[in-house]
Protein backbone atom coordinates (compact mmCIF):
# COMPACT_ATOMS: atom_id res chain seq x y z
CA UNK A 1 0.00 0.00 0.00
CA UNK A 2 1.70 3.44 -1.27
CA UNK A 3 1.85 5.41 1.74
CA UNK A 4 0.00 8.83 1.73
CA UNK A 5 2.21 12.17 1.70
CA UNK A 6 1.26 14.71 4.69
CA UNK A 7 0.35 17.32 1.54
CA UNK A 8 -2.45 14.26 0.65
CA UNK A 9 -3.20 13.87 4.57
CA UNK A 10 -3.80 17.44 5.05
CA UNK A 11 -5.78 18.07 1.32
CA UNK A 12 -9.04 17.10 2.84
CA UNK A 13 -8.73 19.72 5.91
CA UNK A 14 -10.05 23.03 5.72
CA UNK A 15 -8.32 25.60 7.71
CA UNK A 16 -9.60 28.40 9.40
CA UNK A 17 -8.19 31.23 11.73
CA UNK A 18 -9.44 34.67 13.33
CA UNK A 19 -7.70 38.17 14.37
CA UNK A 20 -9.38 40.82 16.23
CA UNK A 21 -7.55 43.93 14.83
CA UNK A 22 -9.21 46.07 17.25
CA UNK A 23 -12.30 46.84 19.73
CA UNK A 24 -14.59 46.84 16.29
CA UNK A 25 -12.59 44.80 13.61
CA UNK A 26 -11.63 41.42 13.14
CA UNK A 27 -10.22 39.40 10.38
CA UNK A 28 -10.51 35.68 9.60
CA UNK A 29 -9.38 33.41 6.90
CA UNK A 30 -10.83 30.71 5.75
CA UNK A 31 -8.64 28.12 3.09
CA UNK A 32 -10.39 25.44 1.16
CA UNK A 33 -8.78 23.11 -1.18
CA UNK A 34 -8.73 25.48 -3.89
CA UNK A 35 -10.20 28.51 -2.43
CA UNK A 36 -9.39 30.88 0.43
CA UNK A 37 -11.77 33.62 1.30
CA UNK A 38 -10.70 36.76 3.99
CA UNK A 39 -13.48 38.25 5.42
CA UNK A 40 -13.07 41.66 7.11
CA UNK A 41 -15.72 42.27 9.25
CA UNK A 42 -16.27 45.72 11.13
CA UNK A 43 -19.14 46.07 13.63
CA UNK A 44 -20.94 49.67 12.95
CA UNK A 45 -23.20 49.35 16.12
CA UNK A 46 -20.76 51.07 18.73
CA UNK A 47 -20.01 54.32 16.42
CA UNK A 48 -23.02 54.80 14.26
CA UNK A 49 -26.93 55.50 15.22
CA UNK A 50 -30.17 53.17 13.30
CA UNK A 51 -33.30 54.84 13.25
CA UNK A 52 -36.17 51.47 13.87
CA UNK A 53 -39.78 51.98 13.37
CA UNK A 54 -43.15 49.48 12.08
CA UNK A 55 -42.92 48.50 8.36
CA UNK A 56 -45.66 47.48 6.37
CA UNK A 57 -44.74 43.95 6.71
CA UNK A 58 -47.60 42.75 8.46
CA UNK A 59 -50.09 43.20 5.34
CA UNK A 60 -47.40 43.81 2.45
CA UNK A 61 -45.95 40.01 3.34
CA UNK A 62 -49.25 38.79 2.21
CA UNK A 63 -48.89 39.64 -1.34
CA UNK A 64 -44.68 39.58 -1.51
CA UNK A 65 -42.90 36.63 -2.74
CA UNK A 66 -40.08 37.70 -1.09
CA UNK A 67 -40.69 38.78 2.84
CA UNK A 68 -39.78 42.14 4.29
CA UNK A 69 -38.78 42.67 7.93
CA UNK A 70 -41.28 43.86 10.10
CA UNK A 71 -39.59 46.83 11.43
CA UNK A 72 -37.97 49.93 8.98
CA UNK A 73 -34.50 50.66 9.98
CA UNK A 74 -33.05 53.72 8.36
CA UNK A 75 -28.61 54.22 8.55
CA UNK A 76 -26.37 56.95 9.08
CA UNK A 77 -25.45 58.11 4.96
CA UNK A 78 -21.99 58.94 7.78
CA UNK A 79 -21.42 55.17 7.45
CA UNK A 80 -21.40 55.34 3.17
CA UNK A 81 -18.94 58.41 3.47
CA UNK A 82 -16.69 57.63 6.40
CA UNK A 83 -16.34 52.93 5.86
CA UNK A 84 -17.33 52.07 2.94
CA UNK A 85 -15.98 54.51 0.06
CA UNK A 86 -12.78 54.53 1.45
CA UNK A 87 -12.76 51.02 0.86
CA UNK A 88 -13.63 51.37 -2.32
CA UNK A 89 -10.71 53.99 -2.66
CA UNK A 90 -8.30 51.12 -1.72
CA UNK A 91 -9.60 48.88 -3.95
CA UNK A 92 -9.03 50.69 -6.66
CA UNK A 93 -6.03 52.09 -5.50
CA UNK A 94 -4.37 48.35 -5.23
CA UNK A 95 -6.43 46.68 -8.64
CA UNK A 96 -6.82 50.14 -10.63
CA UNK A 97 -9.51 52.64 -11.15
CA UNK A 98 -11.29 50.01 -13.75
CA UNK A 99 -12.26 47.88 -10.47
CA UNK A 100 -14.63 50.01 -8.96
CA UNK A 101 -17.19 48.05 -6.97
CA UNK A 102 -20.54 47.59 -8.63
CA UNK A 103 -23.36 48.84 -7.02
CA UNK A 104 -26.07 45.54 -6.71
CA UNK A 105 -28.04 46.96 -3.93
CA UNK A 106 -29.33 50.25 -1.67
CA UNK A 107 -31.83 52.11 -0.92
CA UNK A 108 -31.60 55.73 -0.06
CA UNK A 109 -34.38 58.20 1.95
CA UNK A 110 -34.29 61.65 -0.02
CA UNK A 111 -36.26 64.23 2.45
CA UNK A 112 -36.85 67.20 4.97
CA UNK A 113 -36.76 65.20 8.01
CA UNK A 114 -36.78 61.28 9.04
CA UNK A 115 -40.41 61.92 9.30
CA UNK A 116 -40.81 63.31 5.57
CA UNK A 117 -38.95 61.24 3.00
CA UNK A 118 -39.54 59.26 0.02
CA UNK A 119 -37.12 56.17 -0.98
CA UNK A 120 -35.31 55.38 -3.98
CA UNK A 121 -32.83 52.23 -4.78
CA UNK A 122 -29.98 51.07 -7.54
CA UNK A 123 -32.80 51.02 -10.53
CA UNK A 124 -34.06 55.20 -9.69
CA UNK A 125 -30.49 55.94 -9.80
CA UNK A 126 -29.78 54.47 -13.16
CA UNK A 127 -32.59 56.14 -14.13
CA UNK A 128 -31.12 59.65 -13.24
CA UNK A 129 -28.06 58.11 -15.38
CA UNK A 130 -26.27 57.24 -12.13
CA UNK A 131 -23.23 55.26 -12.60
CA UNK A 132 -24.23 52.10 -11.02
CA UNK A 133 -20.84 51.77 -9.09
CA UNK A 134 -19.86 52.62 -5.65
CA UNK A 135 -18.11 55.97 -7.12
CA UNK A 136 -21.18 56.76 -8.95
CA UNK A 137 -22.79 56.71 -5.40
CA UNK A 138 -20.35 58.47 -3.96
CA UNK A 139 -20.93 61.52 -6.69
CA UNK A 140 -24.69 61.53 -6.47
CA UNK A 141 -24.62 61.29 -2.47
CA UNK A 142 -21.68 64.62 -3.05
CA UNK A 143 -24.03 66.71 -5.23
CA UNK A 144 -27.15 65.80 -3.09
CA UNK A 145 -26.07 65.92 0.23
CA UNK A 146 -28.81 67.98 1.76
CA UNK A 147 -31.59 66.47 1.05
CA UNK A 148 -29.99 62.24 1.27
CA UNK A 149 -30.70 61.38 5.09
CA UNK A 150 -30.05 57.83 5.29
CA UNK A 151 -29.80 54.90 3.77
CA UNK A 152 -32.60 52.22 4.71
CA UNK A 153 -32.84 47.90 4.70
CA UNK A 154 -33.57 46.91 1.23
CA UNK A 155 -33.79 43.32 0.89
CA UNK A 156 -34.57 40.93 4.10
CA UNK A 157 -33.35 37.17 3.51
CA UNK A 158 -35.58 34.96 5.39
CA UNK A 159 -33.68 31.82 5.56
CA UNK A 160 -30.53 33.46 6.81
CA UNK A 161 -32.26 36.00 8.93
CA UNK A 162 -30.49 38.86 7.94
CA UNK A 163 -31.44 42.14 6.46
CA UNK A 164 -29.30 43.82 3.96
CA UNK A 165 -28.78 47.78 3.86
CA UNK A 166 -25.49 47.40 0.95
CA UNK A 167 -24.91 44.87 -1.50
CA UNK A 168 -22.02 45.50 -3.88
CA UNK A 169 -19.03 43.66 -5.46
CA UNK A 170 -16.63 42.71 -8.22
CA UNK A 171 -15.46 39.59 -10.53
CA UNK A 172 -12.04 38.70 -11.87
CA UNK A 173 -9.93 41.28 -10.05
CA UNK A 174 -6.88 39.94 -10.90
CA UNK A 175 -5.04 36.60 -11.92
CA UNK A 176 -5.68 35.07 -8.18
CA UNK A 177 -8.31 37.06 -6.77
CA UNK A 178 -11.90 36.04 -8.00
CA UNK A 179 -14.09 38.19 -6.19
CA UNK A 180 -14.66 41.00 -3.77
CA UNK A 181 -17.82 41.66 -1.75
CA UNK A 182 -18.56 44.21 0.13
CA UNK A 183 -22.13 44.34 2.31
CA UNK A 184 -23.64 45.94 5.08
CA UNK A 185 -26.41 44.37 7.06
CA UNK A 186 -28.28 43.49 10.49
CA UNK A 187 -27.77 39.58 11.56
CA UNK A 188 -31.45 38.37 13.09
CA UNK A 189 -29.57 35.89 14.81
CA UNK A 190 -27.34 38.41 16.49
CA UNK A 191 -29.81 40.55 17.87
CA UNK A 192 -30.04 39.64 21.34
CA UNK A 193 -26.17 40.44 21.52
CA UNK A 194 -26.27 43.52 20.59
CA UNK A 195 -29.39 44.23 22.16
CA UNK A 196 -27.54 43.38 25.69
CA UNK A 197 -23.93 44.78 24.22
CA UNK A 198 -24.75 47.80 22.57
CA UNK A 199 -28.85 48.33 23.86
CA UNK A 200 -29.51 48.65 20.38
CA UNK A 201 -32.40 46.88 18.16
CA UNK A 202 -30.32 46.59 15.28
CA UNK A 203 -26.32 45.87 15.21
CA UNK A 204 -25.37 46.78 11.50
CA UNK A 205 -21.73 45.08 10.85
CA UNK A 206 -19.93 45.83 7.32
CA UNK A 207 -18.69 42.79 5.58
CA UNK A 208 -15.46 42.88 3.24
CA UNK A 209 -15.58 39.26 1.66
CA UNK A 210 -12.34 38.49 -1.01
CA UNK A 211 -12.49 35.08 -2.40
CA UNK A 212 -8.90 34.07 -3.69
CA UNK A 213 -7.06 31.47 -5.43
CA UNK A 214 -4.12 31.40 -2.40
CA UNK A 215 -4.22 32.86 0.79
CA UNK A 216 -1.07 34.65 0.82
CA UNK A 217 -1.51 36.67 -2.64
CA UNK A 218 0.52 39.95 -3.08
CA UNK A 219 -2.26 41.80 -4.08
CA UNK A 220 -4.97 40.52 -1.23
CA UNK A 221 -1.82 41.55 1.46
CA UNK A 222 -1.49 44.70 -0.50
CA UNK A 223 -5.20 45.39 0.17
CA UNK A 224 -5.13 44.78 3.68
CA UNK A 225 -2.55 47.04 4.04
CA UNK A 226 -4.40 49.77 2.11
CA UNK A 227 -6.90 49.05 4.92
CA UNK A 228 -5.10 49.89 7.36
CA UNK A 229 -4.64 46.08 8.40
CA UNK A 230 -1.37 45.39 9.33
CA UNK A 231 -0.78 41.50 8.25
CA UNK A 232 2.57 41.21 8.86
CA UNK A 233 1.82 41.87 12.73
CA UNK A 234 -1.47 39.07 12.46
CA UNK A 235 0.89 36.11 10.81
CA UNK A 236 4.13 37.00 12.63
CA UNK A 237 1.97 36.80 15.57
CA UNK A 238 0.40 33.53 14.75
CA UNK A 239 3.35 31.83 13.76
CA UNK A 240 4.91 32.90 16.90
CA UNK A 241 2.42 31.36 18.70
CA UNK A 242 1.68 27.44 17.26
CA UNK A 243 5.96 27.43 17.62
CA UNK A 244 6.06 28.53 21.17
CA UNK A 245 3.09 26.14 22.01
CA UNK A 246 5.09 23.31 19.72
CA UNK A 247 8.63 23.58 21.05
CA UNK A 248 6.85 23.82 24.48
CA UNK A 249 4.82 20.14 24.43
CA UNK A 250 7.66 18.55 22.33
CA UNK A 251 10.11 19.55 24.60
CA UNK A 252 7.81 18.31 27.74
CA UNK A 253 7.02 15.16 26.09
CA UNK A 254 9.33 13.20 23.78
CA UNK A 255 6.21 11.56 22.99
CA UNK A 256 4.90 14.63 21.29
CA UNK A 257 8.56 15.23 19.40
CA UNK A 258 7.85 12.15 18.02
CA UNK A 259 4.35 13.22 16.62
CA UNK A 260 5.44 16.39 15.53
CA UNK A 261 8.90 14.97 13.67
CA UNK A 262 6.42 11.99 12.13
CA UNK A 263 3.73 14.46 10.77
CA UNK A 264 6.50 17.35 9.67
CA UNK A 265 8.72 14.92 7.95
CA UNK A 266 7.16 12.58 5.08
CA UNK A 267 10.19 10.68 4.43
CA UNK A 268 11.79 9.60 8.35
CA UNK A 269 9.88 6.35 9.15
CA UNK A 270 9.31 5.10 12.39
CA UNK A 271 12.66 3.73 13.45
CA UNK A 272 14.17 6.94 12.06
CA UNK A 273 11.85 9.26 14.72
CA UNK A 274 12.50 6.55 16.80
CA UNK A 275 16.02 6.42 17.03
CA UNK A 276 16.02 10.92 16.63
CA UNK A 277 14.04 11.11 19.88
CA UNK A 278 16.22 8.55 21.58
CA UNK A 279 19.41 10.66 20.99
CA UNK A 280 17.87 14.06 21.70
CA UNK A 281 16.62 12.44 25.16
CA UNK A 282 19.66 11.04 26.11
CA UNK A 283 21.74 14.49 25.23
CA UNK A 284 19.39 16.81 26.36
CA UNK A 285 19.05 18.58 23.43
CA UNK A 286 16.20 21.64 22.95
CA UNK A 287 13.74 21.26 20.03
CA UNK A 288 14.84 23.37 17.64
CA UNK A 289 18.20 20.89 17.64
CA UNK A 290 15.64 18.09 16.88
CA UNK A 291 13.79 20.23 14.10
CA UNK A 292 17.00 20.97 12.29
CA UNK A 293 18.26 17.21 12.71
CA UNK A 294 15.10 15.87 11.05
CA UNK A 295 15.64 18.81 8.49
CA UNK A 296 19.13 17.48 7.90
CA UNK A 297 18.20 14.02 7.13
CA UNK A 298 15.26 14.55 5.67
CA UNK A 299 16.91 16.18 2.82
CA UNK A 300 19.80 13.41 2.90
CA UNK A 301 16.85 10.97 2.09
CA UNK A 302 15.69 12.51 -0.28
CA UNK A 303 18.38 13.72 -2.19
CA UNK A 304 19.70 9.99 -1.89
CA UNK A 305 16.83 9.05 -3.57
CA UNK A 306 16.41 11.50 -6.60
CA UNK A 307 20.17 10.70 -7.42
CA UNK A 308 19.30 7.04 -7.56
CA UNK A 309 16.04 7.46 -9.52
CA UNK A 310 18.31 9.87 -12.31
CA UNK A 311 20.63 7.01 -12.41
CA UNK A 312 18.40 4.29 -13.38
CA UNK A 313 16.71 7.08 -15.60
CA UNK A 314 20.33 7.67 -17.29
CA UNK A 315 20.89 3.76 -17.02
CA UNK A 316 18.53 1.33 -17.10
CA UNK A 317 20.01 -1.65 -15.66
CA UNK A 318 21.12 0.11 -12.57
CA UNK A 319 19.06 -1.66 -10.05
CA UNK A 320 19.49 0.82 -6.69
CA UNK A 321 20.01 -2.21 -4.23
CA UNK A 322 21.96 -0.50 -1.88
CA UNK A 323 19.07 2.81 -1.65
CA UNK A 324 15.70 1.92 -3.37
CA UNK A 325 13.67 4.89 -4.76
CA UNK A 326 11.26 4.89 -1.60
CA UNK A 327 13.14 6.74 0.85
CA UNK A 328 10.62 6.44 3.40
CA UNK A 329 11.73 2.18 3.50
CA UNK A 330 15.26 2.90 4.29
CA UNK A 331 15.94 3.32 7.93
CA UNK A 332 18.74 5.94 8.85
CA UNK A 333 21.65 4.38 10.47
CA UNK A 334 23.13 5.94 13.52
CA UNK A 335 25.67 7.39 12.52
CA UNK A 336 23.92 9.66 10.08
CA UNK A 337 21.93 10.84 13.21
CA UNK A 338 24.57 11.21 15.44
CA UNK A 339 26.51 13.08 12.63
CA UNK A 340 23.55 15.22 12.49
CA UNK A 341 22.63 16.21 15.85
CA UNK A 342 26.74 17.62 15.86
CA UNK A 343 25.64 19.34 12.54
CA UNK A 344 22.62 20.98 14.29
CA UNK A 345 24.19 22.30 17.09
CA UNK A 346 26.68 24.00 15.28
CA UNK A 347 24.38 25.29 13.01
CA UNK A 348 22.54 26.73 15.83
CA UNK A 349 25.80 28.13 17.75
CA UNK A 350 25.10 25.21 20.37
CA UNK A 351 28.34 24.15 22.07
CA UNK A 352 27.36 20.48 23.19
CA UNK A 353 29.26 17.32 23.00
CA UNK A 354 27.29 14.86 21.77
CA UNK A 355 27.09 11.52 23.04
CA UNK A 356 26.29 8.24 21.22
CA UNK A 357 26.17 4.30 21.05
CA UNK A 358 29.88 2.81 21.25
CA UNK A 359 28.84 1.07 18.24
CA UNK A 360 29.22 3.90 16.33
CA UNK A 361 32.63 4.95 14.69
CA UNK A 362 33.81 8.43 14.76
CA UNK A 363 35.02 7.77 11.51
CA UNK A 364 31.58 7.35 9.87
CA UNK A 365 30.21 10.27 11.75
CA UNK A 366 32.87 12.40 10.40
CA UNK A 367 31.70 10.84 6.75
CA UNK A 368 27.97 11.20 7.21
CA UNK A 369 28.92 14.93 8.61
CA UNK A 370 30.40 16.05 5.02
CA UNK A 371 27.56 14.46 3.00
CA UNK A 372 24.89 16.61 5.38
CA UNK A 373 27.04 19.40 4.78
CA UNK A 374 27.02 19.43 1.14
CA UNK A 375 23.58 18.96 0.52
Amino acid sequence: MRRRTRSERDSKKDEKFRAVIDANTSLSMYNKKNRSYCIVRRDLAKDYDIEVDASEAPVLNKMLNDPDPYESSMADIKILEEEIFPINDAIKEVFGESKDLQLNTIKLSIGGSKTDYVTIDETDLIKFDVKPTLTGLMSFIEENQESILGFLDCNYINEEGNVIYLNCGKKNLSDNIYSIKLKILASMQQRGFFLQQEHKYYGLQLFLIIESKIPNDDKLLELLKELEIDWELIFFRRRLAIHDWTEIECERDSENLKSYLRAKFESLNYFDVNNITRLVTKNNLAFIVADKMASLLHKMKSERTFQIQEKKFQKPSFSGEDYPGDEYSITLKKAEIAAAAKLACAYLGIQKEIKFDRDISNAEVIKYQEELTNI
